[in-house]
């Protein structure tokens, strides 16, 4: 099979390498997924760009070594069972969580981080990959491959947010920080559960093509460095009840003054969007926090259970993924620098299969 692998990333250089591997066989368990299409995002960047260093550290701790296949993102159909696994066909159109130990019920970071596709073990840049046979959702029969192939973090991360954490409700406000995968999908989200929606960003084309998906109101951060008051201008003093910060802690005070009563500050991300750094912030100057008595949730991408109530609303919505541009599975490089260039608006996939 052919696949990319990360190399060793000197000084911070992404040395991804084009291989052949043998095929896989499944073991007890698994199935080996057919991809026909993954996709990028910020985390397989940074990784990319991460030096392997050869530290024996926890898996998650640790910078993947060269041979690390990357990429979360996944889209493809079943093509070998291994034994004993039940409840998934041949053929059959499919989806792997991100966290394959996220099932249900509450997060534990100590037992289902260290299980991570594209970092702790192999990921989908490649024409097949083993994945546990529990981790599998169905791709609804409307959406492509590609289309498919986005739900998986972008997607299914700000859902988690407004829906199971938020519980967001019709007629709220909804802010969605910064145009990055997650929050052009926060929202599509918003949108479908009733929300008005206001998003930033520094280019008025990007904030133009949003408000035509739905968005109510754009704030360019450039031109309104103080964005909070232009959120308090446009709901008449009031705020908005859930803020999806996917910037970082450098926008976490301007988030807390843009909130109503019992907003909802969702912060998702793991490391921060290059360039924004933080100052000092104390708390106890910002009202906010305890008058309109606002919460402050952290929280990762969703449960396999969350994923296949996403994948029904989508199905029920038509949801339609923002794909940017698609790429073949020889021109990954170039994939690579275009989505660091940071023109796009949405997804960029890579079509792994020449079927797909």
């Amino acid at each position: 099979m052919r696949a990319w692998e990360l190399g060793d990333r000197r000084d911070g250089a992404i040395t991804l390498r084009r291989v052949e591997r043998a095929d896989l066989k499944p073991g007890p368990g698994q199935v080996v997924m057919k991809v026909h299409a993954t996709g990028l995002g910020a985390r397989d960047v940074n990784i990319m760009k991460t030096p392997w260093t050869g530290d024996k550290l926890k898996p998650w701790q640790n910078p993947p070594p060269p041979d690390r296949i990357p990429l979360q993102d996944s889209a493809g159909e079943v093509l070998a069972l291994g034994e004993g696994v039940t409840g998934v066909a041949l053929g059959e159109r499919v989806i792997a969580t991100h966290y394959p130990k996220f099932i249900d019920g509450a997060w534990d970071f100590e037992t289902m981080a260290l299980d991570d596709f594209g970092d702790c073990f192999d990921g989908f840049l490649a024409d097949q990959a083993l994945v546990p046979a529990g981790a599998l959702v169905r791709i609804p029969d409307y959406l492509s491959w590609e289309q498919a192939s986005t739900l998986q973090s972008s997607g299914l991360t700000p859902w988690r947010g407004l829906v199971d954490e938020a519980r967001t409700r019709a007629g709220e406000t909804v802010l969605c920080l910064g145009t990055g995968n997650v929050s052009v999908f926060g929202v599509q989200i918003a949108r479908m559960l009733g929300a008005k929606v206001i998003v930033t960003s520094s280019d008025d084309g990007k904030l133009a093509r949003l408000m035509a998906m739905g968005a109510h109101a754009g704030i360019n951060y450039v031109t309104h460095p103080d964005w909070h008051q232009e959120v308090m201008a446009l709901t008449a003093g009031r705020g908005a009840d859930v803020i999806l910060n996917t910037i970082g802690l450098a926008e976490l005070e301007r988030c807390l003054l843009a909130c109503a009563s019992n907003a909802r500050v969702l912060y998702v991300g793991a490391r921060p969007v290059a360039g924004a750094t933080a100052g000092a912030i104390n708390l106890a100057q910002l009202p906010n926090l305890v008058a309109r008595c606002v919460s402050i949730k952290g929280y990762t991408v969703g449960s396999l259970r969350m994923f296949e109530d996403f994948l029904r609303a989508c199905d029920t919505h038509r949801l339609q993924p923002c794909i940017d541009r698609v790429f073949g599975f020889d021109d990954v490089l170039e994939a690579v620098k275009y989505y660091q260039t940071g023109a796009k608006l949405g997804k960029v996939v890579i079509r792994v299969s020449a079927s797909g």
